[in-house]
Parts: structure tokens; sequence; C-alpha cells
């Protein structure tokens, strides 16, 4: 069996889902497949495939409407609309789209609707026809455009609409590289500087067909992936090293090659074969643990062919440790970014001016912090995530951290991880206001176009206070007392102080959730309960301060309400490990807790062997999959210190996993292995159309909770749901907390 990465793709309808950071990406100016083919032989046979294969691929794209509906007669609503600071809705009447606008916003696209489901090819000329009516005479603005990305149009035009119906017959020829999921757009917003106040834009007839398909272009030539798969930068000598062979005819044997000498080193036995529920296909396991000499290699097998290059030696992990925290230092906001630190990523410091607390005149510095992610949004709940996770790493592996990563700190005499953590903890000490509650978030109204950072210059506003902000504040500002008092007594301090005023708004209020206002459209990061927040946040200031009023604090809590993990929302693991740890002297609770993480680190090594590559995922290949597999390699590192049990090799096949070992042949960490991601949704990179290095991707998401995803990876087992392409936000995007956990793994394996 090969598998392909196929380049260009047959459209599938779908339905959108515009969720990202948790909420809604813009839909236009903000926010692979793999196929299986028989080996034979027999060459005639093969190219009567290949030649089967390009046909269907060609099959004739004219003779019919690429618009489900379009005549609005069978009652289907396949439109969606789209809001950006503008007011409206959409109906279904008389057989007829109409958008009652009741304000316009400050964008072309305040008012959107769009339309997703069909595919544009290189070279194919396309004709749009509808009709249209305004009850005021207006300017509109069609488009057909990339739904990802710059969002940019591959045809626009502006059209006058007055209350007569007119028919607009509108043709352009695809120029760019097919695209398996554009979008279909009309914008109502603000446009040439009118508000036409309230009105309504009525819509008919959409007739979308490609007329002249003589200059098509054929698709792309597929490029092959391996049938064996490995972390693609390597292993250390003493580490459990295991290859997945898989496809329908697998090897039996199996070699190590040097990959200068082409000979064969090792030699050994492949597993059984049997069907991963998780990818659908034949695998195979391939142990060779045994084999220990330094050097680079590939596996081979007869049938199988070979694996990427890698790489036995010890410190192997090093490079890859330090750009992963660099990720977070070009992340940095509100100060320059140098080049000869940053590269090609250096700017000039962004989102230096105050921000408008929301609903009210007064402005407060919130300058500083981490980008959240692939936007420019700041996040009270991941950023503390993320902190917590290089605290947690610097105090297991200090080692692992040096004072040389080439961040601006470098060579002041302390650990670069910690100079980086203490930059999100000062501004998230900026952002609690001054009766100890924490603002969730500080953002600009709307997601930032494609630019960057320096270029949005819209308004920031700072979000309301929730108590789960408030929770992981108080407990990573608790663990920061702990880990930098012999650093900065003062900052640790400061830390402390602010963890208990912190801690002092919990107790004198009850939860309080945070959801968007209509007006502002960022993530959203919503979490609607608080019991792990203040769970996380007792046992830290207990571990920190032995004070018995937070180990009461601590009893106080339902421990079957917490909810258990290690992400920005459920964080009831931070907390576990934190009571634990912390010398607290109630058995009853120490037993209750310790059987929370025994029964999740169970889980995980439960799920960890019904995966062939061993990932702990199970069923949960969702939206920063790649984050969970990372969370639960650490979840097993953190029970191991409070049980005893060894659980060295069930966390490192996760980072293995991350790094390559995996059914869709990436190493999802950007700049490192054979193949990985190029098309990250991650603004300086789109602008600079270069990947920063150092990047965890989000990884699978069989939820397909973007238009592309969907377009492209309908039918894919769960765990292949992955592609490569900055449209796929919910596949591509980064994050400051998907790299956080990734930093631990890495730090473990030094």
């Amino acid at each position: 069996m090969k598998k392909k990465l196929l380049a260009v793709l047959l459209c599938v309808c779908m339905t959108a889902s515009l969720v990202a950071c948790g909420g809604s990406e813009p839909a236009e100016s903000t926010e692979v497949s793999e196929n299986t083919e028989t080996e034979t032989d027999e060459p005639e046979a093969e190219d009567e495939e290949t030649e089967a294969e390009e046909e269907e691929e060609q099959a004739s794209l004219m003779g019919f409407n690429m618009v489900k509906d379009g005549d609005f007669s069978q009652g289907e609503e396949n439109w969606f609309l789209y809001l950006n600071a503008g007011s409206a809705t959409m109906s279904y009447d008389n057989e007829e789209l109409s958008v009652n606008i009741t304000g316009v916003g400050k964008e072309e696209h305040g008012v959107q609707i769009y339309y997703d489901g069909f595919t544009l090819e290189t070279g194919c000329v396309y004709e749009i026809q509808f009709d249209a009516s305004s009850t005021v005479e207006r300017t509109i603005q069609y488009r057909s455009q990339i739904n990802g990305g710059d969002y940019h149009p591959y045809n626009s035009e502006y059209l006058t609409l007055t209350p007569e119906t007119q028919h607009f017959d509108i043709q352009f020829t695809m120029e760019e590289s097919s695209d398996p999921a554009p979008r279909l757009c009309m914008n109502m917003g603000f446009i040439d500087g009118d508000d036409p106040g309230e009105h309504t834009v009525v819509f008919d007839n959409f007739d979308f067909q490609c007329i002249d398909e003589s200059g098509r272009l054929k698709p792309e030539a597929a490029v092959e992936t391996p049938n064996i798969q490995i972390n693609q930068i390597g292993y250390r000598p003493d580490d459990t090293k295991l290859a997945v062979f898989c496809g329908d005819d697998l090897d039996t044997e199996f070699h190590v090659v040097d990959a200068k000498s082409g000979e064969s080193v090792f030699d050994g036995k492949v597993g059984t074969a049997a069907v991963n529920k998780n990818t659908k296909t034949n695998e195979a396991v391939a142990d060779f643990s045994a084999f220990k000499t330094p050097g680079t290699y590939k596996i081979t097998g007869d049938k199988c062919g070979e694996s990427f290059e890698f790489v036995i030696g010890d410190g192997i992990y090093a490079d890859a440790l330090k750009d992963a925290v660099r990720m977070l230092y070009v992340q940095r906001c509100g100060s320059e970014l140098t080049e000869d630190l940053a590269g090609d990523f250096a700017h000039p410091a962004c989102h230096t001016g105050e921000a408008v607390i929301y609903g009210t005149n007064n402005k407060i510095d919130v300058s500083g912090g981490w980008h959240d992610a692939g936007d420019y949004g700041r996040y009270t709940v991941s950023g503390a995530k993320a902190v917590a996770d290089l605290l947690l790493a610097y105090q297991k592996y200090p080692e692992a951290f040096g004072d040389d990563f080439d961040i601006p700190e470098s060579g002041n005499g302390v650990s670069d991880v910690l100079d980086e953590a203490r930059y999100e903890l000062e501004w998230l000490l900026k952002m609690q206001a001054s009766d100890g509650g924490v603002y969730h978030k500080v953002t600009c109204a709307n997601f930032p176009e494609t630019v960057m950072p320096e270029e949005e210059v819209d308004q920031l506003i700072v979000l309301p206070v929730s108590t789960t902000a408030t929770g992981d504040f108080a407990a990573v500002m608790a663990m920061a007392y702990e880990v930098y008092a012999d650093v900065d007594s003062a900052f640790a301090d400061t830390c402390l102080a602010a963890a208990k005023k912190a801690a002092a708004y919990l107790d004198n209020n009850e939860n309080q959730a945070f959801t968007n206002p209509e007006d502002v459209v960022t993530g959203e990061y919503p979490d609607n309960f608080d019991e792990d927040e203040r769970f996380w946040a007792y046992a830290e200031l207990l571990k920190a301060t032995k004070d018995e009023a937070y180990e009461k604090a601590v009893e106080g809590i339902d421990l079957d309400k917490v909810k258990y993990g290690l992400g920005w929302a459920d964080v009831g693991y931070y907390g576990a490990y934190a009571y634990l740890t912390s010398g607290a002297t109630d058995s009853t609770v120490e037993k209750a807790v310790m059987d929370k993480m025994t029964a999740g680190a169970e889980e995980i090594v439960k799920n960890i062997g019904k995966d062939t590559y061993g990932c702990s995922l199970f069923k949960d290949y969702v939206w920063g999959s790649n984050m969970l597999v990372a969370d639960n390699g650490i979840i097993l590192s953190l029970y191991a210190d409070v049980s005893g049990k060894d659980y060295t090799r069930e966390s490192k096949e996760q980072l293995d996993y991350l790094l390559g070992n995996n059914g869709n042949s990436y190493c999802f960490l950007t700049g490192y292995g054979t193949l990985y991601p190029e098309g990250t949704h991650h603004r300086p990179s789109q602008v600079l159309g270069k990947t920063l290095k150092g990047m965890l991707v989000g990884g699978p998401n069989a939820n397909l909770e973007d238009p592309y995803a969907a377009a492209v990876l309908k039918g894919k087992a769960q765990a292949l749901c992955y592609v490569d392409n900055s449209q796929s936000y919910s596949c591509n995007e980064i994050t400051v907390y998907w790299n956080s956990p990734l930093i631990y793994l890495l730090a473990e394996a030094q």
C-alpha cells in the first residue's frame, strides 16, 4: 500500500462551523486526504489504475449548479449569516433569501451571508447568476474567495442594488491553484462609507456553474508518504524504539539501515498485524529498542519500503526544546522583536496602547504577555495553563533549560524558561482588578486581518472578570511564588500577594462565567463551571503557604464535581498534583484525590494499549488533540511522582506520536523531521510566507470544524483527520498552550 497526500481534492459538500480559539472566526478578513493504492508487480495494471484515477479526477465539472437549492424552492437552509459588529437576521420567505439589516457594522463584511460546499479548479471559467434587490439603494460586494489564509478573493465585484429586482451575471476564470473549499460571500456591511440605515436585501435564483473547462489543469502529482512511521527526530540510545508498519500487505521482518552506507545494521521481526480502529488501517509494530548505536538510520521492509530518516543519540531533542521555548518569545506582545533574535519574524512593539475596560470609559495598561494563538488576542485562562506547564517542567527538569535560548534575557544568570514564563506572569498581574478578580481576556472587538501584529491597531478591550480566570490566576501565581523565591524574592512575594487576593475574591464570589458580549467576536474560552479552578487555586496556595485555611478550602470542594484535565478549561489534575505534593494532612481528601489521579492515569494507559502508535487519545481526536496527547504524557509523569509507578515508556510514546510516529506521517512540530506542517494558521507565518520553526499544530480533528477540513477530510478515520493548510484553522492553528505541554515532554526527554 502506498499512502498519498493529495495536493488537489474534489469538492465535498459540507456545513461550516466557524470556531477558533474558543470562539467564532470571521468569515472573510480574519479567519490531505490520503488515498490507498495496492502495489503490484504488473506495471500495466498499475498504469491502467492510474489512468482510471486520472479520468475520475478529471470528470466533467460542467452542467450542474454548485449552489444547492439556488432558487430556494425546496426550503433548504444552505446559507449562513455572519456578523462582524453588524446586526441582521436572515430568513427564507416566499422562496427567497431575505436579510433584514439593522446595523452594517464598521467593515465591508460587517454583515455577510455565505455559501460553502463547492470547488474551484484552476483554468476553469465560472459563471454566477442571481437576482437581488434592496429596500434602499445601496452597494454590496460579491466575492468568490479563499476561506482561510488571507481570505483574498478569487473574484469580486461591487454591485448597486435598488428596490427593483435586478439580474446579475458575473464570469471569471480561476487563475490560482484549485481550491476544494472556497466560499461564496455577499458582503452587506459598511461599504464606501455608507450606512443606509435599516433595510432588507433579497436574493433569489442563484446559479453558479463551470461554463468552460477547456483550460482546466490536471491535478498535481501526489506526494508519496512512507508506510513505516517513526519519531522523525529520533531516539536516545536507551529509549524504547517502536516503528509502525501500515498497509494491506505487511512485512514480517524489518531492517535498521544506515542512512549513509545503506547497510543493514540491525534486523528484527515485525509484530502481528491488526486493524487500528482509530486509523482504520492494517498496522503492526516493529521493536528495535535493542539497537542503541548512535547514528542516522531508516527502517526498511521488502514490502513497505522505507521510513523517513531518524537519529539515535544523546541530546537529540535539545534544539527542538530551544525552538519550542523560542516560539513563546516570538509570540510576545507589547515589545519589539529584534532581527538578531527573531530573524524574519522581527517586528516593532505592538498593542502598546491602553485598553478600554468593557462597558466603561476607563482605560488600563495591559501591555505585554504572549499572543495566544494564530491571532493576537491574550487570554488569562490559556496563558495560566501555559505558564503552569513551564513551571512544572522547570521544577522537575531544571537541567534541561539553559540561559542560552536566544531571547533578550539570555545570559542574565536565570534559566530562559523562567524569563519567558515571567514575561507572561507580569502581564497576568496587570489583568487583576483592584478587588482581586481577574479579567478574562484582552482583544480587539474583531479578529485581525492577515497582518503582522503591529498592524492591528483597533481599540483594545479588556473583557469582564470571570471566576475561572481568577482561579487559574491564583493557582499559577502561587506556583510562581515557589519557583521564583530563590530567583527574585521580591517578584515571588508580589506573585503570592496577588494569588491571595484572587483567592479572597473567590471566597466572596460565586461562579462568574464568561461569555462574549454581542459586539465582541474574538475567541471566548467559555467555561461555565469553576469548581476545578477553585480546587487548583486553593491546592497551590496550600502548597506554597502551608496555611490551614487553604486546606479547609480544599476540603470544601466537591471533588466529584471537579473536571480533571490539564487544559485551559479542565484543570483538576493540576490541583490534584499540587494537593498530593503539598504535605496536606487530611487522609480522606488525600485518598479521594489520589483515587482520581489513579483512575485518570489508568484510563490513559488503557487507551495507549488500544492504539498501535501508543497514542493516548482513543476517541478524543478533537480541536487541539495534540495538546491532549502531550497533556496525557504530563499526567503520567506527574502520577509517577505521587504513586511511585513507572510510566516513562508510556509518556515518551506521546512525544514519539507528536514527532512523527502517527498515521498522518507528520512530525507535528514545525521545522522538524522530514514532513512537518508548512501551512500553519499563524498570521505572521502567513504574512511572511514561511513557517516559524518550533510550533506544535493542533493536529487531527475528527469534528471537521472548518470548511477546508470538512471538504477534504470527510469520511476519513478519526486519527487521520488532519490537513496541512492555513485554511484549516481547526487542524493547523498553533497556540502557546499547545507548545507548553510539548516543552514539558521535550524537557523530560533530555
